[in-house]
């Protein structure tokens, strides 16, 4: 059952409404109410009368929960618990509950753990400080030894866990060198979230991989082996991105991002049936994400999905695609437009991989 929520959301995000309600849907709460807030420099993220409104909110719609769609410092969470006595849920916690309701494997859930440990951590140091101070006497109904306790319980567990977490990425290593050893050609499916990366990847490979709706479906990487145009190619579908990802949550699924820094080439996946300005920031997004992990320079198809839900104006998103490929110097193989879902153009698709395999191999040899 979904818990009543508040959701906080600044004025410089409204055009992410959209997505921020998705996210707290997914994570588990029914928002009641959206508050926009401008100024959020103050001691509490919200200033005294935007505190006054979510009180007045809280106390006529019996909300439990305040998710803000930003990432909290540490004295945000605790002035705003103290002030209004609910829990407080940001982005991060948002997006971490998410992964946890649509995680398939180990990996993921150690990575989830990780990831909600770390960004734990903080907090209790500041409920730390602030007893100490005086100012939070049996704050969250724990007492000093309590917290210093509870915090040193975390880091080991911390450590444990990426113990655990190497393993794993040392026996998945080992297997993607293998398969390279083999001569396979590794091409990573990316994307903004819910552009179709899955149904593309069951539509080459003849599998059933879970699609949905829903964010982040794909938390885990799954590969699987095709052979076109006589190359063996090992396609990877990898974790949806979104804008404004939170470090912490990147840094956490370093093991997904792996498959695409170590993959040879890059599929990326626009969802075409987005308006102009819309898509113009999913696939900047996407890029961005790609020049951090290191693999912006590598060959490059763009495939342009969806293409049954787009009426008019397809070339114009076309040329706005190759216009920002420019801008980023990608080395971009061509843009293909396709429908993962209805199989549409996927011949073309599957031509311009086969151009990418030739130029791998060629410069591999």
């Amino acid at each position: 059952m979904l818990e009543p929520a508040l959701l906080v959301v600044k004025v410089d995000d409204i055009g992410s409404l959209e997505e921020a309600l998705a996210i707290a849907k997914e994570a588990g709460f029914d928002v009641k109410d959206v508050l926009y807030v401008k100024n959020t420099s103050t001691k509490c993220y919200l200033s005294r009368g935007a505190l006054e409104k979510v009180r007045t909110i809280i106390g006529s719609n019996g909300v439990k929960k305040i998710c803000v769609y930003d990432e909290l410092k540490p004295r945000h969470v605790a002035c705003l618990i103290k002030e209004l006595n609910v829990e407080v849920v940001d982005k991060v916690m948002m997006i971490l509950n998410v992964f946890q309701c649509h995680a398939g494997s180990k990996e993921a859930l150690l990575q989830i753990e990780i990831a909600r440990l770390k960004h734990q951590l903080p907090l209790i140091k500041d409920w730390i400080r602030r007893i100490k101070l005086g100012e939070l006497p049996g704050f969250l109904s724990l007492g000093r030894y309590a917290i210093d306790v509870y915090y040193k319980h975390i880091t080991k567990r911390i450590a444990r866990l990426n113990e655990e977490l190497e393993k794993l990425r040392d026996i998945r290593l080992k297997e993607r060198e293998t398969r390279r050893g083999h001569g396979f050609i590794h091409i990573a499916i990316v994307g903004y979230t819910n552009a179709g990366k899955t149904t593309l990847f069951n539509t080459l490979t003849n599998l059933n991989k879970p699609t949905g709706t829903e964010m982040f479906t794909t938390l885990s990487p799954k590969s699987y082996l095709v052979k076109l145009c006589g190359y063996s190619i090992i396609v990877v579908d990898t974790i949806g991105f979104i804008k404004n990802i939170p470090i912490g949550i990147i840094e956490a699924f370093k093991a997904v991002l792996e498959e695409i820094s170590m993959a040879d080439a890059i599929a990326l996946i626009v969802d075409g049936s987005k308006e102009l300005d819309q898509l113009k920031v999913e696939l900047e997004t996407a890029l961005k994400i790609l020049r951090d992990v290191g693999c912006i320079m590598k060959p490059i198809v763009i495939a342009l999905n969806k293409v049954d839900l787009i009426t008019e104006g397809l070339e114009k998103k076309i040329e706005l695609i190759e216009y920002i490929a420019r801008e980023y110097q990608l080395m971009l193989v061509g843009v293909v437009p396709i429908s993962a879902l209805k199989k549409l153009n996927i011949d073309s698709f599957k031509e311009a991989l086969c151009q990418t395999a030739k130029f791998i191999q060629k410069n591999l040899a």
